[in-house]
């Protein structure tokens, strides 16, 4: 049985994490690399709190499985992601130019737009339900109620010019969010090798695996998306030093996805009797590894889904002026399809959702990647491409909700 002094060391080394990383990436001279700046925005697309609220749902469904599930998804991700750093290689140099290169491209962007409204309804149900926990409720119509108030209340910031202050706050936070999260992924590791030293680290059965299963698993690609944000900030950011940051960006991610993954697998299996199989299952079980630390996460994911909900809203408006829609009419455009969303579409059904919209986002990149190895006659490249689109339709077809 744990202790007391088990849960004040596993939550203590979570907190000194935070503090460490925070005041790390808090320093000026880091704040100001250009390296930094370019890791930072598809690492923090990446790894919002999501992946953490929907880690026990992976567990539960394949049971020790889940490490290598989510490790094969990170590395269809990967893959996906090679298409995306061909293309800021070989078509941005091109683009403008007209032809089917920018055709394929625009049509990329439009189904883009569309995960991303998918997306930002989905963080929107995930931080509504959040907010609930502190009060112990469970109204899905109070989720759902407070969800259109706020994002009907960021159209009307939008469309008065309020955005940037925003825009601003969401970047002051993101190395905290990135912080708190790493920090909460230690406090689990801690308790599990405090069980292990302890002759605790004991798992119980997992489920049968079926094909449902795996369709349900395929079905959570959009909790591994983000690393594309890479490709639209070639403002600010020199193409090689974006597929390089991309990259590290991915590898962090996929070690700290199956590092966590593996660590829930002594909370879950078996599974403690109450505790509810949706996002809020994570709180019900870290209390197992200290009592403050339910506290912690639900601080790193409030900060988090926040930010990825005004920075989804900000950059894809970005997106629509660069294709010459006033500012204004962007954020209705964006916001009041994800309101529709949050008002007809649980949780579950969302991430499905933006994981098949985001498939076809990747199958259209992976398209113009063989375009592109086509036309150097780079036929094995191109021969790469064409698995890396028949993955993301196989994620389309064949994914299913939880």
């Amino acid at each position: 049985m744990r202790t007391d002094s088990d849960q004040y060391i596993a939550v203590g080394l979570g907190v000194l994490t935070i503090v460490l990383l925070a005041y790390a990436l808090y320093r000026p001279r880091v704040q100001q690399s250009t390296k930094y700046q370019s890791t930072v925005v598809p690492l923090a697309n990446i790894m919002d709190v999501g992946f953490i609220l929907f880690s026990p749902a992976i567990v539960l469904l394949v049971g020790f499985r889940a490490p290598f599930f989510m490790f094969g998804i990170c590395l269809v991700a990967i893959a996906a992601g090679l298409a995306i750093a061909y293309n800021i290689r070989n078509f941005e140099p091109i683009e403008g130019q007209g032809g089917g290169p920018d055709r394929i491209e625009a049509i990329a962007r439009w189904s883009l737009l569309g995960a991303s409204v998918v997306n930002i309804a989905y963080y929107t149900m995930i931080l509504m339900a959040l907010m609930q926990l502190p009060f112990d409720k469970n109204s899905a119509n109070g989720r759902t109620v407070m969800g259109v108030i706020l994002l009907a209340v960021l159209v009307v910031i939008g469309m008065s010019g309020g955005m940037d202050w925003l825009n601003q706050l969401g970047n002051r936070t993101t190395a905290f969010n990135l912080a708190a999260v790493i920090g909460v992924v230690v406090a689990f590791l801690v308790a599990n090798i405090q069980e292990m030293l302890g002759g605790r680290w004991e798992l119980g059965p997992s489920p049968e695996l079926g094909t449902d299963e795996i369709r349900k698993m395929i079905g959570l690609f959009a909790i591994v998306q983000g690393f594309e944000a890479s490709r639209y900030i070639g403002v600010r950011f020199a193409a090689e030093q974006r597929v390089s940051t991309m990259r590290i960006a991915q590898i962090t991610s996929t070690v700290v996805f199956v590092v966590f993954m593996t660590t829930l697998l002594l909370a879950f299996l078996p599974t403690p009797p109450g505790v509810p199989e949706d996002g809020t299952a994570i709180f019900a079980v870290s209390g197992l590894v200290g009592d403050t630390l339910p506290w912690l996460l639900l601080l790193a994911a409030l900060g988090s889904q926040t930010s990825a909900i005004i920075g989804a809203t900000s950059s894809r408006s970005d997106m629509l002026v660069n294709n010459k829609v006033k500012r204004r009419i962007t954020f209705p455009m964006i916001l009041v399809p994800a309101i529709m969303l949050v008002v007809f579409v649980d949780v579950n059904l969302a991430v499905n959702l933006a994981s098949r919209v985001f498939a076809i986002y990747f199958t259209i990149q992976a398209s113009l990647a063989v375009l592109l190895a086509s036309r150097k006659q780079n036929w094995g490249v191109a021969a790469g491409f064409v698995g890396v689109a028949l993955m993301m339709l196989a994620i389309l077809i064949f994914g299913l909700p939880l």
